[in-house]
């Protein structure tokens, strides 16, 4: 404590010494400084660029007195004419506004001699003869002209008028060239953040109506399988997403006919994720649902996707998917995976350690067109479930940056009596809390299948 209040003490003693001699002016007799001071505040209060405008307008009038100011244009027009914008005297009486499009273009004169050869000072002013503004501005006796940079309103040039034959300094011009080019920018700049802004909440809507025809393409409910029970939990990382899921009953021979019986269960994943990745997703499940004979088994109909994706030139992407064909009659499931992480297979009636359908089926699908799939096949019994993810749940992290695995699945099973709903319920949560409120880095998609006694 005595060692801060010493250097506390020193350090005012040193700011002492260096004050000495110095001389503060009086600047409270200057009523344009608070002025001044109030425009630059409130240029970072204003949303809107014409707002903007109006402030930086109305400050002149106040700050500089008994002057008239004119913005004129000149853009597309020959030298010496323009188009007069805005006219106004200190008082706020306007004496010309025009938008860019719509004033009467003007030449010579003396607005014409002013924005002739850059900025200028002209003292002595007779604008009575001038044929355009002799009336209005007779008046005035100087004046200053400065460019301006390109503005969204159109402006070129800022005029101030002022009664007295040498109304103006060069230090004036030095001024209004700084403002009026500070004030145009900081307007096109704002008026720039507006567009952005309104193109940001087009796009915005547009990855919405994506994600909401993505969503429509997964089932609207689970359907009811003789012997299963279905849960699933479907949380995109971006408002739309890659991941996707199908439960549905395979087509009869020939086409049209009755169901086979057997039923067709899915989960993928398309790379990245977003409005590309809902895109290919829409493709896959266009090729899927189109497949145009009975099949046989699951790994013809994965090659037959991915020569399809070959084709469609799907850029970069690629797509992990599992697809197995299940009969409940004799409760057989032969699957495929394609590059996809393996389902966990949990028996609850005796507890036993989870089982991983990881045989090997082929690379994940839109890579190369000839790639083999081969399947496999497990029998299921009532008591098991079968659970379905894609590697946004296993690859989710902590912050220190453990990642959930398989192994959490696996552990968030423990204590789960095997339904459907309370497996998905109890990955959900256990995967929450690893992630301990960190936003997902990817889309996580779960599905549930209880085999029960039912026949």
């Amino acid at each position: 404590m005595r060692q801060r209040r010493a250097e506390y003490l020193r350090r005012r003693a040193t700011a002492g010494r260096y004050n000495q001699g110095m001389k503060r002016l009086d600047i409270s007799g200057n009523p344009r400084i608070p002025v001044l001071v109030e425009l630059t505040g409130s240029m970072r209060r204003h949303t809107e660029p014409a707002a903007l405008f109006e402030e930086f307008f109305s400050t002149l009038r106040t700050a500089y007195g008994n002057r008239c100011y004119a913005m004129v244009s000149t853009e597309g027009l020959p030298p010496g004419s323009y188009r007069m914008l805005r006219m106004c005297t200190h008082d706020g009486r306007e004496l010309a506004r025009w938008t860019s499009a719509g004033g009467p273009v003007l030449s010579g004169g003396v607005i014409g001699a002013a924005i002739s050869n850059g900025p200028q000072i002209i003292h002595d002013l007779d604008i009575r003869h001038d044929e355009a503004l002799g009336e209005a501005l007779a008046g005035f006796r100087s004046l200053i002209s400065a460019r301006v940079v390109a503005n969204r309103f159109g402006i070129d040039w800022v005029i101030v008028l002022d009664a007295r034959p040498d109304g103006f300094t060069e230090r004036d011009l030095e001024e209004l060239i700084l403002r009026g080019n500070l004030v145009a920018a900081m307007i096109d700049n704002l008026a720039m953040a507006r567009e952005l802004a309104l193109a940001n909440e087009r796009i915005r809507s547009e990855i919405e109506r994506i994600g909401r025809i993505q969503r429509a393409l997964l089932p609207e409910s689970l359907p009811d399988i003789p012997g299963l029970r279905l849960a699933a939990s479907y949380r995109t990382f971006d408002r739309a997403g890659g991941d996707f899921y199908d439960v549905s009953p395979l087509p009869g021979r020939p086409a049209g006919a009755a169901n086979d019986g057997r039923w067709a269960l899915l989960i993928g994943d398309v790379s990245g994720h977003g409005p590309a990745a809902a895109v290919v997703m829409a493709m896959f499940h266009a090729i899927f649902h189109t497949y145009p004979v009975r099949p046989g088994g699951p790994a013809e109909v994965l090659a037959h996707v991915n020569r399809h994706l070959c084709d469609k030139r799907i850029e970069n992407s690629f797509v992990t998917a599992f697809l197995g064909f299940y009969d409940p009659g004799t409760r057989v499931l032969r699957y495929c995976r394609a590059g996809h992480e393996p389902p966990v297979l949990k028996d609850f009636t005796h507890r036993g350690a989870p089982r991983r359908l990881d045989a090997p089926g082929g690379l994940p699908l839109g890579i190369i067109p000839d790639a083999n799939y081969t399947e496999a096949e497990a029998t299921l019994r009532p008591g098991q479930t079968l659970i379905l993810y894609t590697d946004g749940v296993i690859d989710a992290r902590r912050p220190d940056g453990v990642p959930f695995g398989i192994e959490g699945i696996e552990d968030a099973l423990v204590a789960c009596s095997g339904e459907a709903q309370c497996a998905v319920n109890h990955i959900i949560g256990a995967l929450e809390a690893h992630q301990l409120g960190q936003r997902p880095g990817d889309d996580q998609t779960v599905v549930a299948v209880q085999v029960t006694e039912e026949p």
